[in-house]
Order: C-alpha cells, then structure tokens, then sequence
C-alpha cells in the first residue's frame, strides 16, 4: 500500500468515527484526490486527501445536482435575495480565517466531470474572514449563470468552457458542455485524526447549518 493510499484510508477511517457512517468514497489517483462524504443527497460533509501536495480538507459541500428541485438554486436564489452567510453565520465560525469558499463550476461529459480553466468563479477561493458582501454577490451571480434559465434555473446550462489539457488531448481546447455550480466550503485538517476531524467539524458547524437553512425546501430538515 503507498503512503498516499494509507494516508486517504486513515482518513476515511477518523471521518467515519466522527461522522458515524459508512461514508461514500469518491476521487481516484488519476484525478489526485481520494475522499469520503457522508453520502447525503444534497448537503454533505466530506473529507479529501490530495496526493499533488499532500493536503487534508474536511468540507461542507453542494453540488449543483437536482436532489429535490435543485437545492443548489434555492441556495443561490435565497442568498442573492437575503444574504445569510456573512450577516448570521460568519460569527459562528471560531476560525473564519481557516475557512476557504470556493464557488466551482462543474462541467459536464455524461457522467464525467473534465478539468476546465473556468472552474473557479471569482472571487473564490477566498477565505471566509475575507469575504465581503460585494464579493459575495459577484460568486452568486456566477454561480446563477450555471444554471439554465429557460428551466427556472432549474437544470444545467450549456456554455463554451475551456478544456484542460489532459492524457488524450494534450492541449487546450475550447467547447461546449453544460455546466452547473457547486459550493465547497472547508479547512485544513493538520493532521489525519478523529481529534482534528471532530475540532473541523466543529469549526464548520455555522456553515453546515447555513448551507442546510438556505438549500432545504419549505418544511424539511437537512440531514447528517
């Protein structure tokens, strides 16, 4: 077993003991990252292992997927119209300097997820004792602009993206696939045990609870 398998199986071990669940694993060496999420269908926690520079995240993760009527755009549209996360949320966080938001766009080839230059929205990542109303509202309109508007933001949108140079097609590229925004908020875990894993949860406990109250359709709760 190489040391970055290990590593991202201990990992997953210490997730599993703090979050009590079997856990989901996702990523694979080809794509640098090995991780595990709690296998929520909407909000999830999750925890990453990236073998490039060896780094440890554990997260509050969204992807712009339907779920329930995409809770991605309920998101997006609640935040746009009364911003939550830096007005309620933000105080909540011990460490909002250890914090980083990253609004991605996720491009689309069947199931895959391709590597493409516009991945980040600006001005993410930016960590959350940065982040400013204005900056917040650029990140929401560009994740909206994801989403298709002639399906009530309610499903992909397809743009021109610029594919990455990868192991078949060795250079940029630049075409068209639809696309969908996904939220990632997380921090550095210093080290891979359940200590720090609990001590991440607990600095992220504010955001998962934002991302909950913000995504969840009328009369439900979020889960984990």
């Amino acid at each position: 077993m190489s040391l970055p398998t290990h590593q991202a199986d201990a990992l997953k071990s210490c997730f599993s003991d703090v979050f009590g669940c079997r856990g989901r694993d996702f990523g694979n060496p080809s794509r640098g990252v090995l991780g595990i999420s709690d296998g929520n269908e909407g909000v999830q926690w999750n925890a990453a292992y990236y073998l490039r520079d060896s780094a440890v995240w554990l997260g509050v993760n969204l992807e712009g997927m339907k779920y329930d009527d995409w809770p991605v755009a309920r998101l997006i549209e609640r935040e746009i119209s009364r911003p939550l996360l830096l007005t309620r949320y933000r105080r909540q966080v011990a460490r909002p300097d250890k914090v980083t938001v990253v609004w991605a766009r996720d491009a689309w080839q069947v199931s895959a997820r391709p590597r493409i230059k516009e991945a980040n929205i600006a001005p993410t990542p930016i960590a959350l004792d940065r982040l400013d109303g204005q900056g917040s509202a650029e990140a929401l309109r560009g994740a909206r602009e994801c989403l298709d508007p002639q399906k009530q933001l309610r499903g992909r949108r397809k743009v021109t993206v610029t594919l990455l140079p990868s192991k078949r097609h060795p250079w940029e590229r630049q075409v068209e696939m639809e696309v969908s925004p996904h939220l990632k908020i997380r921090t550095p875990l210093v080290e891979i045990t359940r200590r720090a894993v609990g001590e991440g949860r607990g600095n992220l406990a504010g955001v998962w609870e934002f991302v909950g109250t913000q995504s969840r359709a009328y009369g439900r709760r979020s889960g984990c």
